[in-house]
């Protein structure tokens, strides 16, 4: 893996609405359970954009000459999450425009527990696009007109309309739990390595997704399956880059019995990993 990305973020979505809102009610038109995040939501995304700034700081990255790369889970509260995270960064550094992909295999775990019906994925992609399409444009056009941009309107950010992860085009519904490890780990390659494909700057990644995704992403950088923590609203977890590879045999002393039970499963490795877990599920910038 390239070095030229010394520093990657995960980030759980902000607050649910409707965990917050019993009558709200899913677009039926959309065929699939998609709530966005509350006011309260978007606040603590806000502030997770600024922690990642100070966080980047302390680690002595130069920001302005950084590329910034938000990969997004297709849900609506993650979208809204990435959002309200380009909000807190520009707070933090004016004119700083990162991108945003959407990308279908940081979505939710498919499974009957979660969804009673799923759509296809390419028509949820689809409708998100169409919906970030309408919102810059609208944003544009106020701007041309030197009128006011309201908080509801998008920041300025680079939207990659076509982007696409061409190993995850459809949802796998019902999804088996070991099937959702191994999707959220090539997806975590896929996207480090899209990262870098057309960039000559250094360039810290953003994940974006959910309580499940944040546990799978994190045991990728590990390089071995874990036990899931709980991962709260807008939670931070900082990977960091060694700039080395070893090949050793995995520790496995300080395991639990249930954990070397994962590691049986196939994730696991020979390669000592390449990463560095710096900080797992902070949330006290909130």
């Amino acid at each position: 893996m390239s070095t030229v990305i010394p520093t990657a973020f995960i980030v759980r979505h902000g607050e649910r609405l409707d965990r917050t809102d019993s009558l709200w009610q899913p677009d039926p038109s959309l065929g699939i359970w998609d709530p966005p995040i509350t006011p309260n939501g978007f606040q603590q995304a806000e502030k997770t954009g600024q922690e990642m700034i100070t966080m980047m700081m302390k680690q002595n990255i130069d920001i302005r000459n950084t590329n910034i790369v938000i990969y997004t889970s297709p849900f609506q509260r993650c979208i809204d999450t990435s959002i309200g995270i380009v909000k807190g960064i520009q707070n933090k550094i004016k004119n700083k425009k990162p991108t945003l992909r959407l990308d279908i295999g940081l979505g939710e775990w498919m499974c009957e527990q979660f969804f009673d019906q799923v759509c296809p994925a390419q028509y949820l992609i689809s409708k998100q696009y169409e919906k970030l399409a309408r919102q810059q444009a609208l944003s544009y056009s106020l701007l041309a007109k030197n009128a006011t941009i309201t908080k509801d309107l998008l920041p300025a950010l680079n939207i990659d309309y076509a982007y696409s992860n061409s190993n995850q085009t459809e949802f796998d519904y019902p999804e088996h739990y070991t099937d959702m490890i191994h999707r959220f780990e090539e997806t975590r390659l896929n996207c480090l390595e899209t990262a870098t494909a057309t960039n000559n700057h250094p360039v810290v990644v953003i994940f974006v997704t959910h309580a499940v995704g944040v546990n799978a992403l994190l045991d990728g950088f590990r390089n071995r399956v874990t036990i899931p923590l709980e991962s709260n609203y807008c939670s931070i977890s900082c990977v960091r880059h060694l700039n080395s590879i070893k090949t050793i045999t995995a520790d496995l002393s300080d395991q639990s019995d249930e954990d070397c039970e994962y590691q049986h499963n196939g994730f696991s490795s020979p390669l000592k990993s390449t990463w560095q877990i710096d900080t797992a599920m902070y949330d006290k910038h909130l």
